[in-house]
Parts: structure tokens; C-alpha cells; sequence
């Protein structure tokens, strides 16, 4: 704060001081353009003895011009080289300021070696003022005198080096402090000085000397040291030859562990509390196409997600935290859609504290579907013995219901001779009669029970299709032109009632060639298709839609000794709970009086039981059904019927 309130007030006085010397110099310039003009006035004056007035004004006006064209240039270089003054002034005091903030002590020498500036750290280091310190000279304080015992040092100054060495200093008390000078010429000045930066190193020294010291004790412990491990080594290369052992035991055991549980079918992961893989079997591996190196150590939400999800989820919902986790979901694996079983247990240390766990996954697709099918099979087959017993106890009253239906209309009718003579004997106009029972719709009703009858017989006879093989035999068809066939019928199918037409639905076939021939009666195998088709049909009718377009694929193609028929529609679907009822005798999702539920359970009983094959479904709510049927190829070649895809084919329905 002192030396700022020093530089402000020094300021007027260099102000003052600089205007001071360019007045004088003004003053001097005009009396010495105006001494000529007086010297000559004073000199006519002496030989005439009088004033020539014209002469002096002359004389005055020269002098004028005179003081004119050197006032100027005059004035201007006074002014400029009181500029370059004050701003070496300005440079001089901005040096003292940027000085006195260094940290070490800084020097302004002549070359001689007369000290010219100094700043405050060097006058509290050496205990002078600084009036002292440039009364003195750098021979004064450096006690080894290195810059002048050394010459080459400044001459690398001049030429533009820089400089460093060691040397030490004296204080005014007579202390002798050990320095480090760095320094280098001034090149801001006009005559040659150079400055030097001098860092006290006595707290350096101090510290090496006690390295040096520590090095010493260090040696001496080290060389204690190398005697105890000398005679140390003999114990430490038995204990190392006793853990080698132990290691590769362990080793042993940990690779059988491991084959045992890469050997396993199920997939095992073995993860710790922050669910961090610690255990990535081969089958896991399968599962997740992620090799085992990559799994161990990252987190089972980035290798596996849809299990982790499956995991939190169940974990939520467990009541007992202490009992085991066992759940089932769907993926797709391989772009096949897969039902995997999982099953959890906690891994316990020795205190009893939960490490982690191990996660077993299974594979459970194939045993899902073999469930299925084995269900649906009881279900046909106690279905074959309720089928025979109930279509005799039908059989009966619906012929007497049928036949006494006929013979009512018999004996309505005009045509016969014998109701003409009864109708005369009993005084009764048969043909008004006739009207009347027109009139009264009465002939309409007894037609609508002779349907409903036909229609139970054809139920009946679905059923006893369950108990007793048909009476035709099978030959060798064409998968292909049976479907076509089937199509071609369906195309002819429209029912208002049921709201569904076959020509508004768009057909897509996809045949691979030469698929072979299968064994069937082709009635039979058409009835399936035909099925099939219908309930498509249905389901598309019930996709209320705008600028829905309706679409049934056909796709037959070649699975090693299997044929595959894929009917595929793009209807609304179902649902995993009907999908799993689909083939059970009397199941249906139509309205009453649409559907019986026969149909997909009889073409399910057809190609199961009497054909050897298989039929199965695939379908989700809104993505369409996907109907499977695979048959047995036959290898041995029978000669082909004539079959006329054009003729009409009778079914059993």
C-alpha cells in the first residue's frame, strides 16, 4: 500500500519536473531568435544614432520567421525525449513493483558488478536496506566471487544466455548463506547490465544431508534384512513347494468342477450379490451366444435381460424370501420361440451369509409340447369310447324323428293318390289345406326339422369317426392337388349367416417342388383341409377393419421324411389359453348355433390317429394363426390314381 501511495505521489512531481525543462528550453529558443533582431537595432541605433523603424520591423519579422522554423522541430524533439524519459521512468518503476513480488531476491548489476536495484525479498534476506545493497557490489556479497573467477559466464550473457551456479552469500550480521544464482543480461537497458535471481538452498542442502543420511540407515537395514532372508529361504521353499501341491490339487479339482458343469444340460450361471457373472457353463453359452470369457465378471442385465427381468419380477412376487425361485417364460433363441424353466438357489458361506446364487435354466419346449400332445391324446381317446355309446343312444330317436318327419310330408303331398282318396273320405280340400299350411309356414318347419336332423347325423357321424377307422382304403395322393382340391371347394362356400366368403379372401400358395406323396384316403385328407380353411375363414370374418385386406397362405414344403402344410391367415389370433383348448372335442369360440367344436378335433383325431402325422398351431392376439400339418412321406413307389382335380369329391360331413 506504501509503494503504491509513494508511485501516485511522486507523479506530480515528474509532471511538474518534465514541463519545468521544456518551458526553459521554450524561453531560450525565442531569446535566442530574438537576440539577433535586438543586437542589430541596438547597433544602428550606436552608428546613426537613431531608430530606422522600417529596418526594425524588418529585422522583427525575421526574427520571427527565424523563431518559427526553429521553434517546432525544436519543441518536438524536447517533447519526445521527455516522453522517452517519463516512459523509462514508468518502465524503471514498473521493474521495482515486478520485483518486489518475487519470491526470491532479484538483482539489477552493472557490468562492472555495481549493484543497481534491488528488491524487498533480498534486503529481508541479507539484513541491509536498500539504500545499503546499492551502495555495494555483488563482490561485497558473493563470498566465492564465481562470476568474477569465471569470465566464459559473461560472456555467455552477452551473447544471450542464460546462466546458473552455486556460490554463497554474506549477510550483514556476517551469516554465510548458500544461494543459487540464475542470470542473464538485460536487454531493455541501454548500457550493458545484467540481472540475477538468487534462491536461498540452505532448507535444500539440510534435506539432502538427511537423504543422505537416511541412505546410510537404509543400507545398514537393508544389509540386516538380506541376513534374515537367507535365513529364511529354506522354510519359504518348503512352504512354496506345499502350496504348488495344494495349487495344483486345487486346480484339479476346479477343471472337474468344471467339465461337470459344462457337461450338464441345463444352463448354469453362477452370479454374486450384485448379480456379477461368476459362472457361464457351456449351454449357457447356447442359450445367449456370448462365449464365457466375455460373461465372467459382467453383469447379468447386459448378458442376459430378459432373464434378469424375469428374475426381479419373480423375486417381487415370492412370499418366503428364504425358499427357492422357480418360474417359466418364453424367448426366442436363434429366432425360435423357446419355453425355458428357471430355477434359483442361494449360495451360503460358511457363517451362513448369502454369497449369491446359481441360476439352473432348462430347455422345457420339446417337454411342453410332448405334455400337449400326450393330453390331447387321453382326450381323443376317452372321447372314442363316448362317441360310440352316445351316437347308438342318438341314433334311435333321431331316425324315429326323421322318419316320422318324412312321412308327415308324405302325407301332405298332392302328388300321391292314396292322400287325395283319405282327404275325400274325410270331406277335406287337400289343395287348400296345402295353402293353408303354406300360409302358416308349417311346410317350412317340418323342412327345418329334417335339416337339424341331417345336421345331428353328420354330427354324429364326426363322433363315431373317433371309435372305428372309415371303410375306405388309403392309397398314395398328392399332398398338393388334395389342397388344391380343397381350396377349390371352399371357394364355392359362402354363408351370410356366418359372415364369411371365400371370395373376398386373398390366396397366396408357396409349393416346393417334388414334396412326394403321402398314404391317406384323399376324402379324408380334403375334410382336414377344408376344416382348416373354414375356421381361417371365420376367424378373418371377425377382423372388423377398415382397408383390411384378408389373407390365407398356403405353404407345403419338404422336412427330411415329413411333408409340412403351413395354412396361415392373418386374423385376429388368440390367445395362450385357447390355443392350448383348441383341439378338444366341443371347444369353440364361435356364437351358438355357428360352430359345433368338432371340426378342428376330428381333423386333429384324422391325422394323428389314422394318418400318422401331426397337427399343431401357432398363434398370438392379433398376429394371425399359423396351422402346422406334417404327414409321413411314403418312399415305395405305388402307382398313382387317376385323380381329376375337377370332379366332385363326396365328404363324410
Amino acid at each position: 500500500m506504501n509503494k503504491t501511495n509513494n508511485s501516485q505521489s511522486s507523479k506530480p512531481f515528474e509532471f511538474a519536473r518534465y514541463w519545468t525543462i521544456r518551458s526553459l528550453t521554450a524561453t531560450l529558443i525565442v531569446i535566442a531568435a530574438l537576440l539577433p533582431a535586438i543586437s542589430a537595432l541596438s547597433i544602428n541605433f550606436w552608428l546613426d544614432g537613431d531608430y530606422n523603424w522600417r529596418e526594425a520591423a524588418l529585422e522583427l519579422g525575421v526574427a520571427c520567421i527565424t523563431l518559427a522554423i526553429i521553434a517546432y522541430p525544436a519543441f518536438y524533439l524536447l517533447n519526445w525525449e521527455s516522453d522517452q524519459a517519463q516512459r523509462w521512468d514508468e518502465t524503471r518503476q514498473d521493474f521495482r513493483l515486478l520485483i518486489d513480488q518475487a519470491v526470491d531476491m532479484v538483482f539489477l548489476i552493472s557490468i562492472e558488478g555495481r549493484i543497481v536495484e534491488v528488491n524487498q525479498k533480498a534486503c529481508e534476506s541479507l539484513g541491509y536496506s536498500k539504500d545499503e545493497l546499492k551502495k555495494l557490489s555483488a563482490l561485497d556479497l558473493d563470498i566465492d566471487c564465481y562470476l568474477h573467477r569465471h569470465p566464459k559466464l559473461v560472456n555467455i550473457m552477452r551473447s544471450g544466455g542464460t546462466v546458473s551456479y552455486e556460490t554463497r552469500y554474506r549477510t550483514q550480521s556476517g551469516q554465510r548463506i548458500p544461494v543459487e544464482c540464475r542470470a542473464r543480461m538485460a536487454s531493455w537497458l541501454e548500457k550493458p547490465h545484467y540481472i540475477e535471481f538468487v534462491t536461498d538452498i540452505s532448507h535444500r542442502l539440510e534435506v539432502e544431508k538427511e537423504i543422505d543420511e537416511s541412505k546410510e540407515a537404509l543400507e545398514k537395514t537393508r544389509n540386516l534384512l538380506e541376513l534374515r532372508i537367507a535365513e529364511h529361504s529354506t522354510e519359504i521353499k518348503k512352504q512354496k513347494q506345499s502350496r504348488e501341491m495344494a495349487e495344483r490339487y486345487a486346480n484339479s479339482i476346479q477343471n472337474y468342477l468344471e467339465k461337470l458343469i459344462d457337461s450338464m444340460p441345463s444352463g448354469i450361471i453362477a452370479v454374486d450379490e450384485q448379480y456379477r457373472v461368476m459362472q457361464w457353463n457351456i449351454e449357457a453359452e447356447k442359450m445367449t451366444n456370448v462365449p464365457a470369457k466375455m460373461a465372467i465378471g459382467e453383469k447379468l442385465s447386459n448378458l442376459f435381460p430378459a432373464l434378469y427381468i424375469q428374475i426381479k419380477k419373480a423375486s417381487e412376487n415370492k412370499e418366503n424370501q428364504n425358499q427357492n425361485l422357480c418360474f417359466q417364460f418364453k424367448i426366442k433363441i436363434n429366432h425360435e420361440p423357446k419355453t425355458l424353466e428357471v430355477m434359483i438357489y442361494p449360495i451360503f458361506s460358511l457363517r451362513e451369509e448369502e454369497q449369491g446364487e446359481v441360476i439352473r435354466i432348462d430347455d422345457i419346449t420339446e417337454k411342453l409340447k410332448i405334455d400337449e400332445t400326450l393330453v390331447q391324446t387321453e382326450k381323443m381317446l376317452s372321447l372314442g369310447g363316448l362317441a360310440a355309446g352316445m351316437a347308438h343312444e342318438i341314433n334311435n330317436p333321431l331316425g324315429a324323428i326323421m322318419q316320422s318327419t318324412q312321412n308327415i310330408k308324405r302325407r301332405l303331398s298332392l302328388d300321391l293318390a292314396r292322400n287325395q282318396v283319405v282327404a275325400k273320405e274325410a270331406e277335406i280340400d287337400l289343395k287348400a289345406l296345402n295353402d293353408y299350411l303354406v300360409k302358416q309356414r308349417i311346410l317350412e318347419f317340418l323342412d327345418g326339422i329334417l335339416h337339424s336332423g341331417e345336421r345331428a347325423a353328420r354330427i354324429v357321424g364326426d363322433m363315431l369317426s373317433f371309435s372305428r377307422p372309415a371303410n375306405q382304403e388309403s392309397t398314395l395322393i398328392s399332398v398338393q392337388e388334395t389342397l388344391d382340391a380343397a381350396v377349390r371347394l371352399s371357394a364355392k362356400n359362402y354363408n351370410q349367416r356366418k359372415k364369411f366368403d371365400f371370395r373376398q379372401i386373398e390366396i397366396k400358395k408357396t409349393y416346393s417342388p417334388d414334396v412326394g406323396y403321402v398314404m391317406a384316403q384323399k376324402n379324408q385328407l380334403e375334410q382336414v383341409f377344408l376344416n382348416l380353411l373354414i375356421n381361417a375363414a371365420q376367424a378373418l370374418a371377425l377382423k372388423d377393419e377398415k382397408e383390411f385386406k384378408p389373407i390365407i397362405e398356403l405353404i407345403i414344403r419338404r422336412e427330411g421324411a415329413m411333408v409340412c402344410v403351413e395354412i396361415i391367415d392373418n386374423g385376429p389370433g388368440m390367445d395362450e389359453k385357447t390355443r392350448k383348448r383348441v383341439f378338444e372335442p366341443f371347444f369353440t369360440t364361435k356364437d351358438e348355433n355357428v360352430g359345433t367344436g368338432l371340426g378342428l378335433s376330428v381333423s386333429y383325431f384324422i391325422i394323428s390317429e389314422q394318418l400318422g402325422g401331426q397337427l399343431s398351431v401357432e398363434s398370438q392376439p392379433g398376429k394371425g394363426c399359423r396351422f402346422a400339418l406334417r404327414l409321413p412321406i411314403m418312399t415305395t413307389q405305388i402307382q398313382e390314381p387317376d385323380n381329376n382335380p375337377h370332379q366332385s369329391v363326396e365328404l363324410p360331413l
